[in-house]
């Protein structure tokens, strides 16, 4: 199996006020061994709830209704809570986009990554060599294992937490827009050791984030979600040069570039949407400047493009192509 990480028919939803309200509806996607995948979309189309089911770590009112996560043959989502414990930071681990919440701001950072080898029956002592080793991975040294977390810069603390997560060498590990709030030359640091850890330790990571040009900077391959569920997916290249559903395309266009002339034609208006179910066409329509009448009754499924790994949900491509404006 090629697969890193298989979703089946995922269901994600949020208990409220006034019922249970669904994120991800139905939701399938095979990401591949050893690649960077990067997932993209504006806030509120769904992807840091996907991040948190595919890591089975989504708390209440959240819940997962139905669906499977397989990962090595194993449904996580069926998996007891003591096996998922162990898997965690040996398989799989998560990253999230706050990283002084991730840290103990009483405890030492060294003291911090004797808890999580503790935790999985390690040895500090042991695994010494495998601190240092990640700590000069993403540009830290061994002294910031005496450091506090406040004693450090935000760069440093995202680095620091970069490196307890792959202290026991996880082959999956997934990231929630990991360079939040950071200024732009140390996000670009922590992207380029990210994208040279990954090749040097042959990961599979999972990019989430709203900020394309960072996706299009580390990915190989990509895949664009909104109100719940991907519009396009593909390799890097495809997806930059050749996209093929509207959204993805007009969020291209609104992205600044050096050397290329400010797109005046159409551009994405309005605001996200959630996922509809009442909806019966396509999710995106109440934004799309392309739609027609069958956008409206048809509800678009993923298609693949012929003799390309490259799948879009367009009831309208390439004709939509057309009419750019």
């Amino acid at each position: 199996m090629n697969e890193a990480i298989s979703i089946n028919n995922l269901t994600v939803g949020y208990h409220w006020e006034n019922g249970f309200s669904i994120v991800i509806k139905d939701f399938n996607l095979d990401i591949p061994n050893g690649i960077i995948f990067g997932i993209a979309g504006e806030s509120g189309s769904g992807k840091s709830t996907l991040a948190q089911a595919i890591y089975h770590s989504l708390k209440y009112p959240g819940e997962i209704t139905s669906g499977k996560v397989i990962y090595n043959g194993i449904d996580l989502l069926k998996t007891p809570k003591n096996e998922l414990r162990r898997m965690r930071a040996m398989d799989l681990t998560f990253i999230p986009q706050a990283a002084m919440n991730a840290l103990n701001p009483v405890k030492r950072i060294g003291d911090q990554f004797n808890d999580v080898l503790e935790a999985h029956g390690k040895n500090f002592a042991e695994f010494q060599h495998d601190i240092i080793d990640v700590l000069n991975m993403v540009r830290l040294g061994s002294e910031v294992l005496n450091n506090y977390p406040h004693e450090l810069s935000g760069g440093m603390r995202q680095r620091t937490v970069i490196a307890m997560a792959l202290v026991l060498s996880p082959n999956l590990v997934i990231l929630d827009e990991p360079t939040t709030g950071l200024d732009v030359l140390v996000e670009h640091d922590i992207l380029v050791d990210l994208k040279k850890i990954q090749r040097k330790k042959q990961l599979t990571m999972i990019m989430i984030t709203h900020d394309l040009s960072i996706l299009y900077e580390i990915s190989d391959q990509i895949a664009m979600m909104y109100a719940g569920e991907i519009t396009e997916y593909g390799d890097r290249d495809t997806m930059l040069m050749s996209p093929a559903h509207p959204y993805n395309y007009l969020l291209l266009k609104s992205i600044p570039r050096i050397g290329v002339k400010k797109y005046d034609g159409i551009k994405l208006t309005g605001n996200p949407t959630n996922f509809n179910e009442g909806n019966k066409g396509c999710q995106f329509i109440s934004r799309c400047p392309f739609k027609t009448y069958d956008c409206e009754i048809n509800h678009p499924v993923l298609e693949k493009e012929k003799d390309r790994t490259h799948y879009f949900r367009c009831i309208r491509y390439p004709e939509w192509m057309k009419e750019q404006g």
